[in-house]
């Protein structure tokens, strides 16, 4: 999975010191669910998780790598639940306002539709207008929902043409 600019492998190991650098960065993590790390063992801990859960089928992480440095930028997860995928991303904080964002989930998209899923979905916090637009040019639509007041769901229907 890549593009001209990024591609998608496993995280490895040797990712733990990038992926605290990103993740521990409260000003960047602040549009996340979860807390920014705090010692470098959550790195270790992101990605043994993420070793057990694409075992298990449950989520799929993987690293963004910007080709022209060979630098971990960030990472991007689907979670497949029935016939739908969620996406999930988090880009390291200087190398926003770059495409990349919009990049990556392109990337994702185009992996996504060659699976079996009608939907894909994110959940964006309201105040995230940069990855509103991400998944706003990547063709995801605002979907209404109640569940969750302090989120916007974004939706994209996969069509066989």
């Amino acid at each position: 999975m890549q593009d001209e600019r990024l591609y998608l492998r496993e995280l490895m190991d040797d990712d733990a010191n990038r992926l605290f650098e990103i993740y521990s960065n409260s000003e960047a993590m602040k549009y996340r669910e979860t807390k920014p790390m705090i010692v470098i063992e959550d790195a270790y801990e992101m990605i043994s998780r993420a070793k057990k859960t694409k075992q298990t089928s449950y989520e799929y992480r993987f690293a963004i790598i910007e080709k022209k440095s060979e630098k971990l930028i960030g990472s991007i997860m689907y979670q497949p639940v029935a016939n739908k995928a969620i996406i999930g991303y988090s880009i390291d904080e200087i190398f926003w306002n770059n495409g990349y964002g919009s990049a990556v989930v392109k990337i994702m998209v185009d992996y996504l539709k060659t699976k079996d899923f009608y939907y894909l979905e994110a959940w964006v916090k309201k105040e995230n207008l940069a990855s509103c637009k991400v998944l706003e040019k990547n063709n995801f639509k605002q979907i209404s929902q109640t569940i969750y007041p302090n989120n916007k769901l974004y939706q994209y229907k996969i069509t066989n043409s």
